[in-house]
């Protein structure tokens, strides 16, 4: 077996792929089992002597390369937990990426427990968020001995050290521990527990005679999973209602992630792991800052979206701008003060199994509290929020629309732009009447713009091997050079003839050592 074999067996090792797969690969890479250059017994026992090597040391060489990463970046956070027969009980690392990640989109993390990821039954705790391409950003990572109270409050206090800035809102699943240290390091950020947690649990803390009520689950879900009842009025609340994106990351991480892994193999996996969430962020950078979006109308004020968002979020901007084109309808008109209220209309319709709809007074009397504050309810008493035409349920929107020189302002009940940051069709219909060729600066996301996070560092390297690091770097890099050297030459059959022979005479040339 040559270098190549060994790295690898070591490399795919860390995307769960074992001695005998590997043995398969690289024979068929060689073109056949005859080219292979070991044996799949050799490949076993080199796994083997790998696994034997870490053995016993496995904690220590992890805490060996975080340590030397935190030298060589002065901004690597990784702290440690020990007992008092100095067994491992807990770990906690977060490099300059997720750092420069977390102070952009921070505003809604969640974070997760996941089990069965290593053989010492640890468990792996994700911090997650949500990044100007509305995909799933790492912030951090943690590993614990015991699900306790203290144990999750010294893990969330070593992320609170590492970034500094609290969240304004904590999103975590049922479990009670992880509750109590939420609520202990972060007594000022706003916890929600996991919207599909709850509807999970919901059946058993339920009476069977409600639960079993033909109406019941129908209504039940409808409200819980209305935004307009969720944490209607907390910034940004809408990014995250669930643990399911840590959920769906941590599904993404289980890839490379064994429960059969030692420690060391472990970190090689997330490292694996990270790199390729980074290498699809950088890719979507590429593609939003070099690439011209296709544009679904003749409007400005979309070319100004365009150039101001990514392409994903220019995406969900397209469709609420559509949706103000031929959705909205407007109802009602009036001039109070300085500014102007409108009352609009979705013409999106739907049935109603209830047709009292107007007897509701409680969904009445919540859009009548959401009105802007422009908007008293005695003067716009005669207008119902909710009411049914036909039995259809129809909903009215208030927009309150002022503008002083360039200064626009606009006030509104649907909420999107406080829970998502984006604005909405109702929002949309009225800068359009208006004749508005930009979208107002003031309702301009910084972290929904194109090029908030450097690519540079999105591609920045954190993982290292251990000693000998140079020289394996080097062996890597000439395997490199020689690829690409064959692929510039791969249909001139005698160039390739040309370059074999000058390998020949290179290599008859290097000494025996």
């Amino acid at each position: 077996m040559d270098f190549i074999d060994k790295s690898f067996i070591h490399k795919v090792g860390t995307c769960n792929v074992g001695a005998s797969k590997s043995y398969d690969l690289v024979s068929s890479m060689k073109g056949g089992f005859d080219s292979r250059g070991g044996t799949a017994v050799d490949f076993k026992k080199f796994h083997r002597d790998l696994n034997s090597k870490i053995g016993v040391k496995d904690s220590q060489m992890v805490m060996d390369i975080l340590t030397n990463r935190k030298l060589c970046f002065s901004n690597f956070s990784f702290e440690v937990q020990k007992d008092v027969d100095d067994h491992l009980t807990g770990l906690f690392w977060a490099d300059d990426t997720s750092k420069a990640n977390y102070k952009e989109f921070g505003d809604v993390p969640s974070f997760d427990a996941t089990y069965q990821t290593n053989k010492y039954s640890m468990v792996f705790v994700l911090f997650t968020g949500v990044d100007y391409h509305k995909r799933c950003v790492t912030f951090g990572a943690g590993l614990l001995a015991h699900e306790t109270v203290d144990a999750y409050v010294w893990l969330l206090e070593e992320f609170r050290q590492a970034f500094v800035k609290p969240s304004m809102i904590i999103v975590t699943d049922h479990d009670s521990s992880m509750k109590k240290a939420v609520n202990f390091v972060f007594p000022e950020s706003k916890h929600r527990l996991c919207m599909w947690h709850i509807t999970q649990k919901h059946e058993e803390n339920i009476p069977i005679d409600v639960y079993n009520h033909p109406d019941f689950q129908k209504t039940f879900f409808d409200i819980i999973w209305n935004l307009q009842y969720f944490m209607r009025d907390l910034e940004l609340s809408g990014l995250m209602r669930t643990t399911s994106r840590s959920e769906s990351l941590n599904y993404a991480f289980s890839h490379f992630l064994h429960h059969k892994s030692n420690l060391m193999k472990f970190m090689m996996s997330f490292d694996s792991a990270l790199e390729k969430q980074r290498h699809h962020q950088s890719l979507l950078y590429y593609q939003s800052t070099t690439t011209t979006p296709k544009l679904r109308t003749p409007l400005a004020i979309e070319k100004h979206a365009s150039e101001i968002y990514t392409h994903n979020i220019l995406l969900d901007i397209q469709k609420e701008l559509y949706k103000s084109m031929f959705y909205c309808v407007q109802e009602y008109e009036d001039i109070e003060d300085e500014s102007e209220v409108y009352v609009l209309r979705d013409k999106k319709k739907k049935k109603l199994i209830d047709k009292n709809v107007n007897e509701d007074e409680d969904s009445d009397d919540f859009y009548r509290n959401s009105l802007p504050s422009h908007c008293p309810n005695t003067r716009y008493k005669d207008v119902l929020p909710i009411h049914s035409v036909n039995s259809y349920r129809v909903i009215n929107w208030f927009v309150v629309f002022s503008r002083m020189g360039d200064n626009i302002s606009i006030s509104y009940n649907c909420m999107l732009f406080v829970q998502e940051g984006l604005l909405c069709r109702h929002m949309f219909f009225i800068l359009n009447m208006k004749e508005c060729d930009e979208i107002p600066s003031n309702f301009i996301l910084r972290r929904w713009g194109k090029d908030i996070i450097a690519d540079g560092l999105l591609r920045k390297k954190y993982s290292y091997p251990h000693k000998g690091s140079k020289n394996e770097c080097l062996i890597q890099d000439a395997y490199d050079i020689l690829r690409l050297s064959i692929n510039k030459i791969t249909n001139n059959e005698d160039e390739l003839a040309k370059y074999i022979k000058q390998l020949q005479e290179v290599d008859s040339g290097i000494p025996l050592l």
